[in-house]
């Protein structure tokens, strides 16, 4: 039978038989929410744990909101001119409302894609910033703070240090490191240094497996958390999607109440439950196209779905190469898993030649290595940077499919055609 997964903008099929396939990434069907405008506002008068929105902003002269960069999906070109209406209405005038793009330690966005992932109506009425983790004059030293049982150096824009009213919008979807994304990581990593970012992000690398879902007792998410309650985030507007991509719910309200609510529609939103691992993973790295940085998501989504001594088929386009800002990434990737593990705990935050965010990345993909081989499509990458990697190059996913069964006659198959945003649960029996 012919199968098709997505691989950026066009797919890729293959053909095996259907007595193979064990799952083949289906996820829960959650209705999107009936009137897009209507329940954005209703979330806003009447939302979780806080104030409306209009209350909080009544008499603030300097509103900030902190929106995602082009890595992420929500569709902020029609979130925030409903939001900005929305405080218009309760008589908040437009010059006190700005908006920063939040892209951590990701590359900014040309002034196209600003204006692409904002709206004209945003980029033409609102002054516009973007956050650049590497410009020291725009960050503010606020010192340590201790979270997850270790101290973070906190270092964050100062225009968000000075807004009177701090907003984050964003989405949760699964995250390798944070549990699930959204809530105060609009701050952290969104709008913080380096320094800052290496702190939170090397307690997902001593974790003792990768905490994808993983929110209670994960030293990343209550690194982030904290820097969110430092930084006086007030309210996020977050959304949650099903599996077709349109908006299953909002949350908006408190920045820690309203994302776990969000969490627990997302993690049934996008879990694919497995009666058994499958012998061979067919994934897509889709909708995390844009580089390996993101790409590597549909990997480790893979990790918890594939039989030890299996093997992973990772189909990552990956149009703008390895990763922007990280020129140690593919020296990480290269290392064994015990490399990485000394190199992270031995790191200090404030080592920037170490670069322990690259590290902590490779080491899922090194947690993938030791579990099943990995083979790689992808129109990105060179051959010689796939191998690099220890992984196996291929054409098509066909052709690492026939070079997997060959190896495993009887092999059973799954399918995670969006790996980028899939969180495997095995269920128990």
């Amino acid at each position: 039978m012919k199968y098709s997964i997505p691989y950026g903008n066009r797919s890729m099929d293959f053909e095996i038989h259907t007595n193979r396939v064990l799952f083949s990434g289906e996820m829960t069907n959650i209705p999107p929410v009936s009137d897009f405008k209507e329940e954005l506002i209703r979330s806003l008068d009447a939302p979780i744990a806080s104030q409306s929105l209009a209350s909080l902003a009544k008499g603030k002269k300097n509103i900030l909101f902190l929106v995602e960069d082009n890595t992420r999906d929500t569709p902020l070109a029609e979130i925030l001119p409903v939001v900005a209406g929305y405080l218009k209405a309760a008589g908040i005038p437009e010059s006190a409302v700005s908006f920063m793009t939040a892209p951590g330690t990701h590359r900014l966005m040309t002034d196209e894609e600003v204006r692409e992932k904002l709206g004209s109506y945003i980029v033409d009425n609102f002054a516009v910033y973007q956050h650049e983790a590497s410009n020291t004059e725009e960050l503010t030293d606020l010192g340590e703070v201790e979270a997850g049982g270790y101290k973070l150096p906190v270092r964050i824009n100062r225009r968000a240090l000075e807004a009177d009213l701090l907003v984050g919008v964003g989405n949760i979807i699964p995250h390798s490191d944070a549990g699930f994304s959204g809530g105060a990581k609009i701050v952290q990593p969104g709008v913080c240094d380096f320094v800052t970012t290496q702190a939170t992000h090397r307690g997902a690398g001593l974790c003792p497996d990768i905490p994808l879902g993983m929110i209670d007792g994960n030293p990343c998410r209550m690194g982030i958390d904290a820097v969110g309650g430092i930084a006086k985030l007030a309210f996020i507007i977050n959304v949650v999607k099903n599996f077709s991509g349109e908006i299953a719910g909002f949350f908006c309200g408190d920045y820690l109440k309203a994302h776990r609510a969000g969490v627990e529609l997302a993690r049934k939103s996008y879990s694919v439950e497995l009666d058994e691992l499958a012998d061979i993973v067919i994934a897509s790295s889709s909708p995390a196209d844009m580089d390996y940085w993101q790409g590597i998501k549909g990997l480790t989504s893979a990790y918890f779905a594939v039989k030890p001594g299996g093997a992973v088929i990772l189909a990552a386009p990956c149009y703008e190469g390895l990763v922007h800002n990280h020129p140690l990434y593919a020296h990480w990737l290269a290392q064994p898993t015990k490399v990485l593990v000394e190199a992270i705990e031995a790191a200090s935050p404030y080592d920037l030649d170490t670069d322990v965010i690259s590290a902590v990345v490779a080491l899922g993909s090194r947690r993938v290595l030791e579990r099943a081989e990995v083979y790689m499509i992808s129109d990105g990458l060179s051959e010689e940077e796939i191998r690099k990697m220890e992984y196996i190059p291929a054409a098509s996913i066909q052709e690492a499919l026939d070079a997997a069964l060959a190896k495993r006659p009887q092999a059973t198959v799954g399918i995670l055609p969006l790996g980028g945003i899939s969180l495997p649960v095995l269920m128990k029996k």
